[in-house]
């Protein structure tokens, strides 16, 4: 998976969404992260969001029925 600032996501366990504003690394900002990646995703709101939540697309269709990152298009991001 894959998050760029700018995107519009969903925070699976609250289904509140918001737009990431920044992507920081110990190393600085980035554009873009990948899964795998250690970063911290700053949002336009301001949502309880921990480490190892599922955060998706905002615009996911499954978003309604999905408990793991099997049954949507997700991404799994350390927060």
């Amino acid at each position: 998976g894959v998050v760029t600032v700018g995107d519009e996501i969903l925070v699976a366990a609250s289904r509140k969404p918001a737009r990431v504003t920044g992507i920081v690394t110990m190393d600085g900002d980035l554009d873009e992260a990948i899964a795998g990646q250690s970063v911290t995703i700053t949002l336009t709101d301001e949502i309880d969001v921990s480490r190892g939540d599922l955060l998706c697309a905002a615009d996911d269709a499954a978003i309604g029925r999905f408990k793991t990152s099997d049954d949507a298009t997700a991404l799994l991001l350390e927060v």
